[in-house]
């Protein structure tokens, strides 16, 4: 056995250098895996309710248009969570706050199975709304946190694909489950998944290294530091530091410091990212069967669509880390997304076979969903661990904003008979806004860091010391 390399007792250790350096320890993945589980807990429970309706308006005895109020009071609880209760991380501490969301978002969400009418149903709904948009912000901060800064972009392009992933799935169980038990089963499921996440965050789950730092926490960090740098014993009595950060994490923080310019970027396009996903995504299948594709041929495609989602969040944030454009590479999701849906559309007019359909469907997700999901990992890079969760909470809270009301533009706009081939081209308008404005942040986070006043990094001070 190797013997173990001793950090002198005086000396002063920078924590982003230790995880930058180092392979990835089995201690970083198991955080992030857990992160993940919580992302794919996120996108089973969102996606559940639609693959419920059918048969809850049956049991109900209402009709299932009237369920919209269900489904806007779980965005409505979300996107309040996202900005008012996640920031309480980046002072409480995001392990804390992640496994109070996680404990509302399950008990909330078992009620369902009881709920005897839409108002019950809406109200479970909202409050399973406010425990997940405490938890997933901090989960993506927190996997964020513990990723070395090469592997940064993927890291968090990988959670956010685990909710595409959990649509996926929760697709596959709905079509045995519901027929069998009702969609009353298929939401007890989605209360279950949540609270067995909560064992293994409590079990396994480390407190953010930079919180326990800035806490003065210097015992709990050298532990932590000594599963990452496997072989290596850190003291508590070292000092360690982080680049410098300015204290309080209220909202105003996100525009300091240089930081406004590209915290408007941000919010402006995950907010049309989001937008233009659901706008489309949201009724494919419906416009899909209403110029003559069969049911069966719809609902693959749109699981398909789902699937490029997946892909197109891996591929675009690796392009994000390893290519030399940086953020600029997430340019080529709107381009695939205007480039598919002009397709689409065309071929929907003259006919289309299902493969083609299937295809281009594949590649609307790839632009689409893969762009929403690859910008959330620029949101978490954006900001120091102070403001993190602050910054990750509100970019969330804002780009869901684009997720409530772009399915409710769709289906005004098929409502008062637009033709659906046309609703399907106004989809690239969002796609073409995100682009621009990808770019333009791209340039701006480049100007930043050649100027010193990077919004991304604080500048470090040598004299700053955060474990006291």
């Amino acid at each position: 056995m190797l013997p173990r390399r001793i950090t002198p007792l005086s000396s002063s250790v920078r924590i982003t250098e230790i995880v930058d350096k180092v392979p990835v320890s089995n201690f970083q993945r198991r955080a992030i895996a857990i992160c993940l589980a919580l992302a794919f807990a996120d996108g089973f429970n969102v996606l559940s309710i639609g693959y419920a309706i059918p048969s809850l308006a049956d049991s109900y005895g209402v009709a299932a248009a009237d369920f919209s109020i269900v489904v806007m009071a779980a965005l409505i609880g979300e996107i309040l969570s996202n900005l008012l209760i996640a920031p309480l991380a980046d002072r409480y501490g995001r392990k804390r706050i992640m496994g109070l969301g996680i404990v509302v978002f399950g008990l909330a969400a078992i009620p369902s199975f009881f709920a005897s009418s839409i108002v019950a149903l809406a109200a479970c709904r909202f409050v399973a709304g406010i425990g997940i948009g405490a938890a997933v912000p901090n989960g993506f901060a927190l996997g964020n946190e513990y990723s070395p800064t090469r592997l940064k972009a993927t890291t968090v392009t990988v959670l956010s694909s685990g909710t595409a992933v959990g649509g996926l799935v929760v697709g596959l169980i709905a079509s045995r489950l519901v027929p069998l038990h009702g969609g009353e089963a298929l939401l007890l499921v989605a209360g279950a998944i949540p609270l067995v996440i909560l064992v293994a965050t409590w079990r396994w789950l480390p407190e953010s290294i930079e919180y326990l730092a800035k806490s003065g926490h210097s015992a709990k960090v050298a532990a932590i530091l000594d599963e990452i740098e496997v072989g290596t014993t850190h003291s508590a009595d070292t000092e360690y530091l982080l680049p410098f950060q300015p204290a309080g994490a209220r909202v105003a923080a996100l525009f300091a410091n240089g930081r406004a310019a590209v915290t408007v970027l941000i919010w402006s396009m995950m907010f049309f990212a989001l937008f233009g996903s659901y706008f489309v995504l949201s009724w494919l299948a419906t416009i899909l069967t209403g110029n003559g594709v069969e049911e069966g041929t719809a609902l693959l495609a749109t699981s398909l669509a789902t699937l490029g989602g997946i892909v197109g969040a891996l591929a675009l944030g690796v392009a994000m880390d390893r290519s030399r454009f940086g953020v600029a590479a997430a340019i080529l999701g709107p381009i695939a997304t205007i480039a598919s849906v002009s397709l689409l559309a065309w071929n929907l007019t003259v006919g289309a076979s299902s493969i083609a359909v299937g295809a281009l469907c594949f590649t609307l997700g790839f632009g689409a969903i893969g762009l929403a999901a690859a910008l959330t990992s620029v949101a978490a890079q954006a900001y120091p661990t102070s403001v993190r969760a602050t910054g990750i909470g509100w970019a969330f809270g804002v780009s869901r904003m684009g997720g409530l009301v772009a399915p409710a533009l769709g289906g005004a706009l098929l409502a008062a008979n637009m033709a659906s081939s046309m609703v399907l081209l106004l989809s690239a308008i969002p796609a073409a806004i995100a682009g621009i404005l990808v770019g333009w942040c791209a340039r701006t986070l480049r100007r930043a860091t050649a100027s010193g006043v990077s919004a991304a990094i604080e500048p470090s001070r040598p004299g700053d010391l955060l474990s006291g």
